[in-house]
């Protein structure tokens, strides 16, 4: 067992016993089994079968997940149990979704079992590292991701990749890499084509790491009775300026469901408005109902159409914007999820 592993198990039992009140928690011999967890941990009367993983990104979670499901060796009446270093808000939505327990080194639980309830929250990340991890989902990175799931049944060509997205071959090779190493993306050995393994899931590691706050946003007031009246009004005067621009968050929402009733209007524009008072837009710094955004990558473009009289994103760019909206954000993201991205797992 390397450092590290003896660290985690050290860390595990420790909390374990703390929570538990037990003298020692006994490390078990693993099983000789293909699929088995990366610990077995006695706690008085309670079995924990643990799979560990270095950080609670939506992919390893989800792969933790399923290779709890997959355990068989351990009994019945073991609790299956995840653990991180710290599970982070959206990670901790996410596995509460698939009904697991879970711990993090830092302290925090949510674990329930036979004869075992475990509730803590509130600790402080003792893990914290300056800077920001490798990712798949940076924004121009993330280009990919939006393609393949705004055609979630097409099987793709690197090569097709990189006419889609306008990105190099190297650095498409190199994220297609990180997708395919992180279990998001299954590779075809017979043709070399890629597809989503789950595009659901693939979305919801996009949306975990996705800031809506990184793009550049000004607000403005803009006078009209509602939303929707707002946007039609707004779009149109852009479409005549000649600025390139689409609807997103809860405006495009509306477009394509007609679901959520809106104030905040929200666009992309491909660059700063110059004179945004020939457009009725005034200047504020709160009581806004307009969000002019200028984008970190042109990728959100992608696949934009018009929808009713308004261009807008493409359904998947408009969902994951919306965890960066107000209002009934929530209940426009959940009703694109179940009716307009294309697929059901």
């Amino acid at each position: 067992m390397t450092d590290h592993a003896n660290t985690v198990e050290r860390i595990l039992r420790d909390l374990l016993g703390t929570w538990l009140d037990v003298p020692d928690v006994v490390a078990l011999p693993l099983p000789d089994e293909i699929v088995r967890p990366d610990y077995v941990l006695q706690a008085g009367p309670v079995k924990f079968a643990v799979e560990a993983k270095n950080t609670d990104d939506i992919a390893h979670v989800d792969f933790a997940i399923r290779q709890l499901a997959a355990v068989q060796c351990t009994g019945p009446d073991a609790v299956l149990l995840l653990v991180v270093p710290y599970m982070g808000p959206k990670a901790k939505r996410y596995v509460s979704s698939h009904d697991v327990s879970w711990m993090d080194l830092s302290g925090n639980a949510d674990i329930r079992g036979p004869g075992v309830r475990i509730l803590i929250d509130g600790k402080p990340n003792r893990f914290a590292a300056p800077g920001r991890p490798s990712t798949a989902f940076s924004p121009r990175a993330s280009r990919i991701a939006r393609v393949m799931l705004a055609n979630p049944d097409r099987r793709w060509l690197q090569s097709e990749l990189v006419h889609e997205t306008g990105l190099s071959g190297g650095y498409v090779s190199k994220v297609v890499g990180r997708l395919v190493e992180d279990q998001l993306v299954m590779l075809q050995p017979t043709d070399g084509r890629l597809a989503a393994r789950s595009p659901s899931t693939m979305l919801d590691a996009w949306t975990q790491v996705y800031d809506f706050a990184k793009h550049t946003v000004a607000k403005f007031h803009m006078v009209g009775r509602t939303g929707p009246e707002v946007l039609a009004a707004l779009a149109g005067r852009l479409q005549a300026a000649g600025v390139d621009h689409a609807a997103t968050g809860l405006a495009a929402a509306w477009q394509i469901s007609q679901y959520a009733d809106f104030r905040l209007t929200t666009l992309f524009v491909s660059e700063p408005l110059l004179n945004p008072e020939t457009l009725g837009l005034r200047p504020v710094e709160q009581g806004e109902n307009v969000w002019i955004v200028v984008p970190n990558d042109v990728g959100v473009f992608y696949a934009a159409k018009d929808i009713k009289g308004v261009r807008c994103v493409q359904p998947v760019q408009a969902y994951v914007d919306l965890a960066g909206q107000p209002e009934r954000a929530k209940e426009a993201a959940a009703e694109l999820r179940s009716h307009h991205l294309g697929w059901s797992e």
